[in-house]
């Protein structure tokens, strides 16, 4: 009779999640993953093809993670835009580690450049939420999220770690502003 088998895929995978979510994405090793498991490497080879595959993984959930929050706190908002960039911010102070395995690593070097730009789920929200055209929200998109980019690179390292929530909201808001004011948009709501 074969041995039972003690750990599934999904307690290998949430060992990793843990891991990367507490250490960083550097801490994800098999060695690292079955300390966390309290066992040996073999069923993290057995249920996963590399490491490889179990670091793709943690990348799906995180990236399911805030996607998430993205959805529901827009979703429950008069300001969806602003809902979306604040949920991104939140996201990169209560989850730094995460943050930086999505939004911070070498997409060239780990093969996914040009293939994980998801930010088009934005551009809808901001035709609607601010009344404009694709190709304006596009550019509106780009002229102020971007900027929540480089502000939660700063939360999420710390750069700025006691930012409270009012004053990030009012940045987010001040440069959607600003974005609107340069291409001469007048905004109805963010």
């Amino acid at each position: 009779m074969p041995p039972a088998i003690r750990f599934t895929r999904e307690a290998v995978l949430d060992a990793a999640y843990s891991l990367v979510r507490r250490e960083g994405p550097d801490a994800l090793n098999a060695r690292a993953v079955a300390r966390e498991l309290g066992g040996s490497t073999q069923p993290i080879f057995r249920l996963f093809s590399g490491m490889d595959e179990l670091y793709k993984e943690v990348i799906r959930m995180a990236d399911e993670n805030i996607c998430e929050r993205m959805k529901q706190n827009a979703a429950s908002s008069d300001s969806p835009y602003t809902a979306i960039c604040m949920s991104y911010l939140l996201f990169a102070r209560d989850e730094p580690e995460l943050f930086k395995l999505l939004f911070m690593r070498d997409r060239v070097s780990d093969g996914s450049c040009g293939r994980e730009y998801k930010h088009e789920w934005g551009f809808p929200i901001i035709e609607v939420s601010v009344g404009v055209d694709r190709e304006t929200a596009i550019k509106l998109y780009e002229r102020s999220f971007f900027y929540t980019h480089g502000l939660a690179v700063c939360i999420a390292t710390k750069y700025m770690p006691c930012m409270s929530e009012k004053h990030m909201e009012e940045l987010v808001a001040e440069s959607l502003q600003a974005a609107a004011t340069q291409l001469g948009i007048p905004l109805k709501n963010s």
